[in-house]
């Protein structure tokens, strides 16, 4: 199968090793020359149960090749430059997408795409050493759902050691991600701790709880439900550093608009009042001033 991943961070490394592992034809668009010049001549250095250095094809430029998955693996705040690059290289020739972001303010940006369409949430831990090498630190499984259309090449995808499961209800399977991400990226971004402490300090858990409450109230969630599910991610990532603290730690643009910042949005048009929302929200966006 021929896939192009779209973004070359932590999470398109380790889908291009694992697929490229696992027989798949991948190539990798990088943002800068200079990373797809290294894949080119290195190959990715994957670091899990095993150390693997893994051929791929890479590129900065994204081309029109003939494509059977085309996954888009950057940041929410760039998926708006990714659709309309996508739009003008293929034209009406648009392959099976796979949009794979935090939160749910991307969802927006692909009315513009009439084309077979899939969301999804990864649930493994990964982290990027450097340009070539990514660290496999939680395993986990893939979910995926259509968002538009009749994508059909994901199911050639899913294998014993990298799963892929099948959602029916795409925007339930996106909120109850949302919900842990507002409730745990914030946090250890502000206080600048590893997931598993938001359970082990009860002053943590306590604004844990509250976070879980307000953004499962606006999404229309089950609360009980969100909360356990939030502590089930929280112990199984409970040495990981969130990808919001990580972020802040090397001076970059977090997600939080387009996690905290839907619950923001959503909850004053429905008239509800989130306060501990407001407090993160605005907290990580004064970090964010502090270190960029």
């Amino acid at each position: 199968m021929r896939i192009t991943i779209i973004g070359a961070g932590s999470i398109g490394l380790l889908l291009a090793a694992k697929f490229a592992m696992a027989n798949h034809i991948v190539t990798l668009v990088c943002h800068e020359v200079q990373q797809a010049n290294k894949l080119k001549a290195e190959g990715i250095q994957y670091r899990g149960t095993k150390v693997s250095q893994v051929t791929v094809q890479s590129t900065s430029v994204l081309e029109d090749d003939k494509v059977d998955l085309l996954i888009v693996a950057v940041k929410s705040q760039q998926v708006p430059s990714v659709v309309e690059s996508i739009n003008k290289v293929f034209g009406e020739e648009i392959p099976d997408m796979l949009f794979i972001q935090n939160g749910m303010a991307h969802i927006q940006h692909l009315e513009s795409i009439s084309h077979n369409i899939l969301v999804g949430i990864i649930n493994h831990g990964a982290k990027k050493l450097d340009d070539v090498t990514v660290l496999h630190k939680g395993v986990g499984t893939i979910e995926v759902s259509t968002y538009r259309g009749v994508p059909r090449s994901i199911h050639n995808l899913s294998s014993e050691d990298f799963p892929i499961y099948y959602v029916k209800d795409w925007y339930h399977m996106l909120a109850r991600k949302l919900v842990v991400n507002c409730a745990i990226n914030p946090l250890t971004g502000i206080f600048g701790i590893e997931n598993g402490e938001l359970l082990t300090n009860a002053r943590f858990y306590t604004i844990l709880r509250e976070l879980v409450r307000e953004s499962s109230q606006v999404l229309e969630l089950d609360y009980e439900e969100a909360l356990c599910n939030v502590q089930a991610v929280c112990r199984q990532t409970a040495r990981n550093t969130s990808s919001m603290l990580a972020d802040l730690k090397g001076g970059r643009q977090t997600e939080i608009d387009a996690i905290t910042g839907v619950i923001l949005k959503q909850a004053e048009l429905k008239g509800l009042d989130v306060p501990y929302s407001r407090f993160v929200y605005d907290s990580i966006k004064g970090l964010e001033k502090i270190r960029n």
